[in-house]
């Protein structure tokens, strides 16, 4: 690779081109699988969006946008590669929509109305534009009487107050903003495993909390109702769960959801004390995993755990399936950790929150980053769609001496990369390797956020893994107690 003075940067801007941010990310992550390719940015151009290519050295002096603009930007190694990406983004940018039926292909409209006129059996809005953009937007999905699925981010929680204030009115759900996960009448939304349906309805301020859960519950043979992703800020004191208050009422009123689950991180005081209220009332079973809160128990109606996992199998006992044995752990090796400490490289950032929660109820210290957050993306896709970045943090862990283990998950399913394994993989035997090659022994401890019917296939991940040395664990919180078993044994 090149040095930043050295490399050639080249965009292409494309007039009033609209593209939602999630095909965008999609297609920055192909340009970066280009030969020669250190790093692209494929955006709107918003002013917030040309800030991050800015600040992350991608943004050419010359650059004449609007906000309307779809724009390109690679930096490369030389300029034939440069010419090869912007070719080859130009040709994925036209090519979107391609291989559509005939039916579907139809359906272009221009506007918000001219959509709900062209698709009139159509109640659910979903809103991947600039987080400038999405308020304007999502208030005319609710007035059309919508429910909304807003995956943008960046929105003023004045903005999200009020919005939330007038679905709750209509009766209607606002999932978002900022939402990662949800899986409505079988259909998918943001980042979803495939799972079968079934009793279980979830309610989650988190995505890759909800996917766990989910995956958890396909593990033992349970099915989902529903899965409503509220947004991260829905149980803060400005929002006041309003989202998750309407959450519940409708799975309650829900004659396929037996039992309910409820994610998230610890809300506010007063919230969580009107939510409490409010499931203590419940006429179903609530299972409640707030990250970070140690109290668990059942007390009437309600269930409280401290994991995701343990969640899962509470809700799946709850509607009749025979109770597991505790988690197993993974098989430890016969050395443990003699020296070094612990790395969490997440690419989930509620599995990098529950990481960092069981590491300190165990008196471990660790890094826990979660790679997804906006400090390293910028300029990138999100890990999940290009795990790259996080396979180069994982190989450099094996030159480091201070870090013994490194933790890592791997999120599978609709939206995240058709091969996440490959790279974790090949990355894995380098940094053990290095650490050998300096006398020491480096252990990577994984969990695999997935199912049987993911578009990756689990399996294949697995073995890929298991290949490279890795050690799997059956979820985030078994791959935790993996670590910390291994520091015991190396004590």
């Amino acid at each position: 690779m090149s040095l930043v003075g050295q490399s050639v940067l080249k965009s292409a801007v494309f007039p009033s081109l609209y593209r939602d941010s999630v095909t965008l990310m999609m297609i920055a992550s192909k340009l970066q699988g280009i030969a020669g390719v250190e790093r692209a940015g494929v955006v709107m151009a918003t002013p917030a969006n040309l800030e991050i290519l800015a600040t992350a050295g991608m943004l050419p002096e010359q650059l004449a946008a609007t906000p309307d603009d779809l724009v390109i930007v690679v930096r490369c190694d030389d300029e034939q590669a440069a010419d090869v990406a912007i070719a080859a983004a130009t040709e994925q940018v036209a090519g979107v929509g391609q291989g559509e039926s005939a039916s579907t292909a139809l359906v272009r409209p221009g506007t918000l109305a001219e959509g709900v006129a062209a698709l009139s059996g159509a109640n659910l809005l979903s809103v991947s534009t600039p987080g400038a953009f999405a308020p304007l937007l999502i208030k005319q999905g609710l007035q059309a009487g919508l429910h909304v699925f807003c995956f943008s981010d960046n929105i003023a929680i004045a903005d999200e107050v009020a919005l939330k204030e007038l679905a709750v009115s209509r009766g209607l759900l606002l999932m978002g903003p900022d939402c990662g996960t949800a899986l409505i009448d079988g259909a998918p939304l943001g980042f979803v495993n495939a799972v079968s349906r079934g009793p279980v309805g979830i309610v989650s301020a988190s995505g890759t909390g909800a996917q766990e859960v989910m995956c958890q519950l396909d593990a033992q043979g349970v099915g989902v109702s529903q899965v409503i992703g509220v947004g991260g800020r829905d149980l803060s004191a400005e929002v006041g769960a309003s989202m998750t208050n309407l959450a519940l009422d409708l799975l309650s009123a829900d004659e396929e959801t037996v039992c309910i689950i409820v994610i998230g991180k610890p809300p506010a005081p007063e919230v969580a004390e009107a939510l409490l209220a409010k499931l203590a009332k419940s006429s179903k079973p609530v299972v409640v995993c707030l990250i970070g809160n140690s109290e668990v128990g059942t007390t009437g109606p309600v269930t409280t755990t401290a994991t995701l996992a343990d969640a899962a199998t509470a809700a799946a006992i709850l509607v009749g399936a025979p109770a597991l044995d505790d988690a197993p752990l993974a098989v430890l090796p016969e050395s443990g950790v003699h020296g070094g400490g612990v790395l969490g490289l997440y690419t989930g950032g509620t599995l990098a929150s529950e990481a960092k929660y069981l590491l300190r109820e165990n008196g471990v210290k660790a890094e826990i980053l979660d790679l997804g957050d906006d400090e390293y993306t910028v300029g990138r896709p999100h890990p999940m769609i290009d795990p790259s970045l996080r396979a180069s943090r994982v190989a450099e862990a094996g030159a480091d001496p201070s870090i013994g283990i490194v933790l890592v998950d791997l999120v599978l399913g609709f939206g995240s990369s058709t091969d996440p394994g490959t790279p974790l993989a090949q990355a894995a035997v380098l940094a053990q390797a290095a650490a050998k090659a300096d006398g020491r022994v480096l252990h990577i401890v994984a969990s695999i956020c997935g199912t049987s019917r993911d578009p990756q296939s689990i399996s294949g991940q697995r073995q890929l893994l298991l290949d490279a040395g890795v050690i799997v664990a059956e979820s985030n919180a078994a791959a935790v107690r993996t670590a910390v078993a291994l520091r015991i044994v190396g004590a």
